[in-house]
């Protein structure tokens, strides 16, 4: 008797706890996860949820509907709070083809992210977009950021942007003293312009101010005539 008393005695401790347990957990379960409930303490890992916001991007069409700003404000929640610089990629991918004005929002903060990978990713992302209304924020971060590689993912990003806003921007990328920026710079406004004046960087800086490049002098007849010639 005194053996029941006493296993009862455990069973209901344990309930008890259970159930506190519970009730803790409910008080503070956070509102952004974007697994179904009965699967929050399962799939808690970082790639677990990397995956789920992988199916939240496949859900977007590129239009600005209701359901369509639910799901970015959801992750617009998410990247707030989430410590995985990995799952924070992620969530700038999937907003690649929403078009709601949170992912706009999400995208643009996300440059000031303290990751590198997650501010390059950003860059990349925004440029895919080709949105006149990210130059701004792109030559900030060409011009501001601290890592080389972030400004280069600027730079490339606003070779994408075709506008005379996102020329201007590039001069900064042509007054760098680094060669590969000068270079970046000068790629860009080659796919923006559609034109090759060559590699020489003052020309390309007539460019990006809106100027129009010296005139390429026409060759003189000798030089004609040595075009022609069979004997070179």
């Amino acid at each position: 008797m005194m053996q029941t008393v006493v296993r009862n005695t455990l069973l209901a401790a344990m309930l008890s706890m259970s159930v506190a347990g519970c009730q803790m957990y409910e008080r503070h379960r956070p509102t952004f996860w974007p697994f179904p409930e009965r699967k929050l303490t399962t799939y808690n890992t970082p790639a677990m949820r990397a995956d789920a916001i992988r199916e939240f991007a496949l859900k977007a069409t590129g239009d600005d509907t209701p359901q369509q700003r639910e799901i970015t404000d959801q992750l617009a929640r998410q990247i707030q709070v989430e410590p995985d610089p990995l799952v924070r990629q992620s969530v700038i991918k999937a907003m690649e083809d929403f078009r709601t004005p949170m992912a706009q929002q999400v995208l643009q903060a996300g440059l000031s992210d303290d990751n590198e990978a997650v501010r390059i990713e950003c860059c990349q992302v925004l440029g895919r977009r080709a949105e006149t209304a990210a130059v701004a924020s792109l030559a900030a971060t060409l011009n501001g950021d601290k890592d080389e590689d972030v400004k280069m993912a600027a730079a490339k990003a606003l070779g994408r942007i075709k506008s005379p806003e996102a020329m201007k921007a590039l001069a900064v990328a042509l007054d760098d003293r680094d060669p590969a920026m000068q270079y970046v710079g000068v790629q860009s406004l080659k796919s923006i312009t559609g034109k090759d004046y060559g590699p020489d960087v003052q020309t390309w800086r007539q460019v990006a101010a809106g100027g129009a490049p010296p005139a390429t002098p026409a060759p003189s007849i000798a030089e004609r005539v040595r075009g022609i010639s069979p004997f070179k």
